[in-house]
């Protein structure tokens, strides 16, 4: 009950507005539906739609055009949707578990005010990853060609390979054509084409050799110029010095390497790794040769070999601290009796001076290595060599006792087994295994899939068949942990994941980088993979002209980074881009959506 009783008298009435005819009648103080609410309402309304909403309230009207395209709002439908901060493809090691950048000292030191991302032009790039939408942007013919050599024929048998490496906005390629003249190729938007000879223009003598490798520079630049290491089948190589922007008035040769003795461990290198001062290269009889370059001289500085390991190979260099190197392997293991399955080891190269001096050791470390043996090393100490090693397999026989549990994992690894391995790539975190259908010629030498020639070839070709598809990919997680002396250290891990359906031909080529794999199969098709969801989505369907015309099926090369896919097949060089302009009319879209219309 109130302390005062209310008053029985009415209340006043309510004050009208004045429409005497002198008030002035002000359209924008009207309200409407643009107008009616605050920009910073509708921006909060907005951050709780999905990016599919997001596109459909651009229709609605210019304002709500404008606001659904902030930077913000799409920064949080990317983090959402994608998790992680940038775009995927980066080569080599992420120094994060989460997937952010990790720059260098002193560049994350200080902010970059140029450094504004377009996150909705981010999103853009990853959908059409995602969907497998690109634009085709440009096709060259004439990959590696000189005006004095014979023109180029492919008949049956033969798979001429193209090797591509992107930098930014270059791409870096060379055939493995044998031709008296090799060169390497650079092409750029910005810049016109521009052709590195091999050798000078004075030595116009030389027998036919062929480019079997390219390597760049890992390291951070200083300079701004690129390093690429260059090997010919002579097993002699050169590391040109350039400058990305200009490298018709750049180009330099760094380093000159021509080995003593040309010996099929020094000859016909098929991969490379280069991280100044180290460059570490594999042969094709799997001779796995290391370079110091650090003196301002190229120093064969140790030489690994192995019996249990074979093509084809891939590597990934990093360095986790300043003077250490963490290499990672994979290749190709026999299982008895005429089957293959996937390996992987782990080498950490580092100089013993600088190693025994942090450590406190005075004696050198002893290399010892279960699938490596050392057949040349260094005499002197202070130079660029392997420490330790680990090795783990995907098909390994059990050391103790054979329980239950066991033996059905032996089971599922038999059933994984395969009657050749077309191609084998990994990022240091997932290997992508390809099976192969024929046997590829490698520069000459030919891999026998073989223990023992008196087996029928024709039952064992139908039970690799019944075992595993020619077509599927098989995705393994590699898990290496920190080295440590302790008991209770995990060792290393190779565990299968699951198979990759959706190749309509046998695996060509394959290309992996920062969790996602890019095959190209026999007939021309392309198949972009997301190892760490599991799903796929078809680029480019198979070459309807070279089916009807009945050609034979021939080995390609593909790369990738974060905004396009590169590839080269008989001498044909194709970009399709995912990043694409925004006209519609500019776009291939695979998808007629509504929401994706507006999107773009």
């Amino acid at each position: 009950m109130t302390k005062r009783s209310l008053s029985p008298a009415h209340l006043p009435p309510a004050k009208r507005v004045h429409t005497s005819g002198k008030t002035k009648h002000h359209p924008g103080n009207v309200l409407s539906f643009e107008n009616s609410l605050y920009d910073e309402l509708i921006l909060c309304i907005f951050s709780h739609l999905t990016w599919v909403d997001l596109c459909v309230t651009q229709s609605t009207s210019k304002n709500w055009a404008r606001l659904a395209a902030d930077n913000e709002l799409w920064r949080e439908q990317y983090l959402k949707v994608y998790g992680r901060t940038r775009l995927r493809g980066a080569r080599g090691f992420i120094g994060r578990l989460d997937g952010r950048d990790v720059k260098p000292l002193p560049g994350r030191a200080v902010v970059d005010p140029n450094q504004n991302r377009d996150w909705k032009w981010m999103f853009r790039i990853s959908s059409n990853w995602r969907n497998g939408r690109c634009l085709v942007e440009k096709s060259s013919t004439n990959v590696s060609e000189h005006p004095n050599d014979p023109p180029k024929i492919y008949p049956e048998g033969t798979h001429e390979q193209t090797h591509i490496i992107l930098a930014g906005t270059m791409i870096i390629f060379a055939s493995s054509e044998p031709t008296s003249h090799p060169s390497v190729i650079l092409s750029s938007q910005t810049t016109s084409r521009y052709v590195i000879p091999y050798y000078d223009q004075q030595d116009s003598h030389r027998l036919p050799v062929c480019i079997t490798a390219l390597a760049l520079d890992q390291s951070p630049p200083t300079t701004g110029h690129l390093s690429l290491a260059c090997f010919v089948s002579t097993g002699e190589f050169t590391v040109f010095d350039f400058n990305p922007s200009s490298p018709s008035h750049t180009v330099s040769k760094k380093f000159v390497y021509q080995p003593a003795r040309r010996t099929a461990r020094t000859m016909n290198i098929m991969q490379a790794a280069y991280y100044h001062p180290l460059l570490v290269t594999v042969s094709t009889i799997f001779s796995l040769s290391i370079y110091d370059l650090s003196s301002g001289v190229v120093r064969h500085t140790q030489t690994l070999s192995t019996f249990t390991s074979y093509p084809p190979v891939s590597l990934v260099l990093s360095s986790p601290s300043p003077g250490n190197f963490k290499l990672v392997i994979t290749y190709s293991v026999p299982v008895y009796p005429r089957h293959w399955s996937v390996g992987a080891t782990e080498l950490i190269i580092s100089n013993h001076s600088e190693t025994a001096s942090a450590s406190g050791r005075t004696t050198p470390t002893v290399f010892s290595s279960p699938s490596f043996r050392e057949d040349y090393k260094y005499p002197l100490t202070s130079t660029m060599s392997v420490i330790t090693s680990r090795t783990i397999r995907a098909f390994d026989m059990p050391s103790s006792w054979v329980n239950d549990s066991t033996l059905r994992a032996m089971r599922e690894q038999w059933g994984r087994k395969l009657l050749n391995v077309a191609d084998a790539q990994t990022d240091g975190k997932w290997v992508v295994l390809a099976p192969g259908t024929s046997v590829y010629p490698i520069y000459g030498h030919q891999r026998i899939p073989s223990f023992h020639s008196s087996l029928d070839s024709s039952s064992s070709a139908s039970s690799a068949s019944a075992l595993h598809s020619p077509t599927s990919l098989q995705l393994y997680r590699l898990v290496l942990p920190i080295q440590s002396n302790s008991i209770a250290a995990s060792p290393p891990k190779l565990n299968f994941v699951r198979t990759l359906h959706g190749q309509t031909s046998p695996v060509s080529s394959l290309a992996l980088s920062d969790g996602r794999c890019v095959s190209l199969g026999q007939n021309g098709s392309i198949w972009v993979w997301d190892l760490e969801a599991g799903t796929g989505a078809e680029v480019a369907g198979a070459d309807e002209a070279a089916a009807q015309l009945m050609l034979p099926l021939t080995k390609g090369t593909v790369s990738f980074d974060d905004r396009r896919i590169v590839t080269a097949h008989k001498g044909k060089l194709v970009i399709r881009r995912h990043e694409t302009s925004g006209h519609l009319y500019d776009i291939y879209l695979g998808c007629t959506c509504f929401s994706c219309i507006l999107m773009y």
